[in-house]
C-alpha cells in the first residue's frame, strides 16, 4: 500500500489521503530498466477490494462509493513492464473520525446506474482474465 496526503482539509475539515494497492506477487527484474523491483499481480482490483474488507470488517469505514476514474484498462503497464487489468473505479473510503470503530454496516453510498452496468459487465471480462 501506498498514501499520499492530498489535502490538509477536505469537506469533512479533515485531511485527505490517497492510496492504492496492489499485491506483490514476487521479487524480480524490470521489464524495462533490468533493475530489481517488486512484481504485481495483474488483477488489480482483488486487492483493492481486499483492503476495503479489512477496514470495513475492523469498523474503520463510516461510508463508501466510487467515482468514475480512468476507464476499464484489460493490458496496462506498471513502472516495471508488469501487465495489469482494472475496472478503471476510483473507491472513496470515508474512515471513522478518531479511530472510534463503527458498530453497524458501511454506508454504501449507490454508483449511477450507468456505473452499475459497466461494473456487471467488467465483472464477466474480468473473470476471463483471471482463468
Amino acid at each position: 500500500m501506498r498514501f499520499w496526503k492530498v489535502l490538509d482539509k477536505g469537506e469533512e475539515a479533515r485531511p485527505v489521503w490517497l492510496g492504492d494497492a496492489t499485491f506483490d506477487r514476487g521479487v524480480g527484474v524490470s521489464h524495462y530498466t533490468g533493475a530489481i523491483t517488486h512484481h504485481i499481480d495483474a488483477d488489480v482490483d482483488l486487492e483493492r477490494k481486499a483492503l476495503a474488507a479489512d477496514l470495513e470488517s475492523a469498523g474503520m469505514v463510516d461510508a463508501k462509493y466510487q467515482v468514475t476514474g480512468i476507464g476499464p484498462t484489460v493490458d496496462g503497464r506498471n513502472g516495471g513492464g508488469d501487465l495489469y487489468y482494472t475496472d478503471g473505479e476510483v473507491w472513496v473510503l470515508r474512515l471513522v473520525t478518531a479511530c472510534h470503530k463503527r458498530s453497524g454496516p458501511t454506508t454504501i453510498i449507490p454508483s449511477p446506474p450507468a456505473t452499475a452496468i459497466k461494473d456487471e459487465i467488467w465483472q464477466a471480462v474480468a473473470g476471463t482474465l483471471r482463468e
